[in-house]
């Protein structure tokens, strides 16, 4: 007996070290129903068994399907022997019974009829549960999923869904705001299962179920819908419904005047009605807005009519068309629809000193339109321009329409004068504007405005000037200021025609005109003004040329006032050596250089930003180029 016990323990020895390859792995636990998979790790092919079929079984590929609980040993065979693993396949928990919805607050408990299992939730936020007990606590309102686990089933669980909720929520009500008395509307709510009622049953009374108003009396009552709420307590939604014994119209407000051309608005405080005009060659309305337009001086009575419980009352209002006695007409835009703020300004001249007032103005929205309409009423006897301008061409640098008086006037003493008579109207003053643009190019245009007669020993500048630059057609490509210095400069042109044009009200300008830029010529950098106080005129001093010799060599700074680099291009028939002084005005040099220019077009850069601001002189002197411009540093 001795001798068969050790015999079986070698046996096992020798079986279990067969077993000990070591390279297999997999879950230990499975749930009925589930598959898992197990791998091994040999190098060798092999084949997968399981011991008990009944259990579980496994195919070729390592995947085991659960099929009923109990112990089974999973192995996997090879030519040098077998690695196994014990699987225990478990039954999943029965079905989670219990309530599927709970408040805010309050409890529940769930059951499961399979024992020793915990119980989780999925958010803790929207309801807890008790993990041996079972019982959900909601905490806020939402949908949660409670688990139960079988205590070592690896992964065997039932769930169920629980909502929580905070209470019944009612909708709100819907039907008629009126009823006539004696009459009957019907009122709504989605949400079922309420109590109807009213809080006035003198003026109605509503079916407490079915949510039918009896108009009793005139007035208004507030019909209360009541839910008992699956919470505790009672909700509740409010609806004003009002009882009419017969139609009524109101009261009429508004201006009792109007501009004949222009608009007023009347309000009437009872909705639903209609808008008449008893004489609409004075006036008209607008049947259901209440604007009134003026049409001839003059009176018209106005109607308001509201119709209810078979009866018809009416509101009248008097309202006084006055004649137009000022100065209208249109702005309209000649290239495109505009979007934005037009402003139109009224000003007075004043033949005898040539002196503008800008005496009113308005602004108005163009929203996309080709014209907006004007109008200055009420004028006393006297001479007139109107001018415009949109947003854009008011602005530093804007591109876009160019400020314009009446008819196609960009400045105003080539406007007409409105001579206009008090009592009597100045209509279609129109104003057309056009819009210019220009594509990015290597052209310069620069110069600058001074003052008086410059005859002394300083020169005054005038600072702050808007210059104009247009193209040959006289559409406005841009504007700017001119600076401390009374410069002025645009650069990155295109090559061809433009005219520049200071403007300052009271002065009359004469345009800087045909300045022609092409690739042999692209530039002008003298294109000067003199503001004449006396004479109230701006005039060029065309003493300035493209910077041309007479072997058509070419040179160009810019640009012109200079923040610290300034850019030197040019276009010479052969290879020269230029020398570049820049002095500031007391002939001071501040900067020096020789530089080589190429045959053809050539680019030199100068670095200025370590001089002070100010005006500096530039020389570039070659065999065959003598240019002298004055520069000014800004940083």
């Amino acid at each position: 007996m001795k001798k068969l016990f050790i015999l079986t323990i070698v046996a096992l020895l020798a079986q279990f070290a067969s077993f000990a390859q070591g390279s297999m792995t997999g879950p230990r636990y499975a749930c009925i129903g589930t598959t898992v998979t197990f791998y091994d790790s040999s190098s060798l092919v092999g084949t997968w068994s399981s011991s008990n079929v009944t259990v579980a079984t496994i195919g070729s590929t390592g995947v085991v399907s659960a099929l009923a609980t109990g112990v089974t040993v999973i192995s996997y065979t090879t030519t040098s022997g077998s690695d196994t693993l014990m699987l225990y396949v478990r039954a999943a928990p029965a079905a989670i019974t219990g309530p599927t919805t709970v408040c805010a607050g309050a409890t529940i408990t769930l059951t499961d009829a399979t024992p020793g299992g915990t119980w989780s939730s999925s958010s803790t936020a929207i309801a807890t549960v008790g993990m041996a007990t079972g019982v959900v606590t909601g905490v806020a309102g939402g949908l949660v999923n409670i688990t139960y686990s079988t205590t070592g089933t690896g992964g065997c669980y039932a769930t169920k869904s629980v909502n929580v909720t905070s209470g019944t929520v009612v909708d709100s009500i819907s039907g008629p705001t009126s009823v006539c008395v004696g009459s009957t509307i019907t009122l709504a709510d989605l949400t079922t299962g309420g109590v109807w009622t009213s809080s006035t049953p003198s003026v109605a009374t509503i079916g407490a179920s079915t949510g039918v108003v009896t108009g009793v009396g005139a007035g208004t009552t507030t019909i209360d819908y009541t839910v008992t709420s699956s919470c505790g307590g009672t909700v509740s939604t409010s609806y004003i419904v009002t009882v009419l014994a017969g139609a009524s119209a109101g009261t009429i407000l508004g201006p009792t005047t109007v501009v004949a051309g222009s608009n007023i608005t009347l309000t009437d405080g009872v909705a639903g009605g209609t808008w008449t005009s008893g004489s609409t060659g004075v006036a008209t309305i607008n049947a259901t807005t209440g604007v009134v337009t003026g049409i001839a001086a003059g009176v018209a009575v106005i109607t308001y009519s509201v119709t209810a419980c078979g009866t018809t009352s009416t509101a009248t209002y008097t309202v006084t068309v006055t004649a137009f006695t000022g100065i209208s007409g249109n702005v309209y835009f000649r290239s495109s629809a505009y979007y934005g703020n037009v402003k139109v300004w009224l000003i007075n001249y004043n033949p005898s000193t040539h002196i503008l007032s800008a005496i009113d103005s308005q602004s108005i929205y163009c929203a996309g339109a080709s014209s907006v309409a004007y109008s200055f009423n009420g004028l006393s006897t006297d001479s007139f321009r109107v001018k415009a301008a949109v947003t854009d061409s008011m602005l530093l640098g804007g591109t876009g329409y160019i400020p314009t008086y009446h008819d196609s006037a960009f400045y105003w003493y080539n406007a007409s004068s409105i001579n206009h008579t008090s009592g009597t109207p100045d209509v279609n003053k129109n104003i057309y504007m056009d819009y210019g643009t220009t594509t990015s190019g290597t052209g310069f245009i620069g110069g600058d405005v001074t003052t008086g007669a410059n005859r002394g020993t300083s020169t005054t500048y005038a600072v702050g000037m808007i210059v104009y630059l247009t193209d040959a057609t006289g559409k406005e490509i841009t504007s700017t200021y001119t600076n401390s210095t009374g410069n002025y400069s645009f650069s990155s042109l295109p090559m061809g025609t433009y005219r520049v044009h200071p403007e300052a009200i009271n002065y009359r300008t004469t345009e800087y005109t045909a300045i022609n830029l092409t690739s042999a010529h692209p530039s002008l950098n003298a294109a000067n003004f003199v503001q004449h106080t006396l004479s109230k005129t701006i005039t060029p001093t065309l003493v300035a040329v493209n910077n041309v010799n007479a072997n058509n060599n070419s040179i160009i700074a810019f640009p012109n006032p200079t923040s610290g680099k300034l850019n030197l291009n040019w276009s010479v028939a052969s290879n020269e050596t230029a020398t570049i002084v820049i002095a500031d005005i007391t002939g001071r040099e501040v900067y020096k250089s020789n530089v080589d220019l190429n045959a053809g077009n050539g680019s030199y850069s100068i670095d200025l930003s370590n001089i002070n601001n100010g005006l500096y002189v530039m020389s570039v002197k070659s065999a065959s180029i003598n240019y002298n411009n004055k520069i000014q540093v800004q940083h």
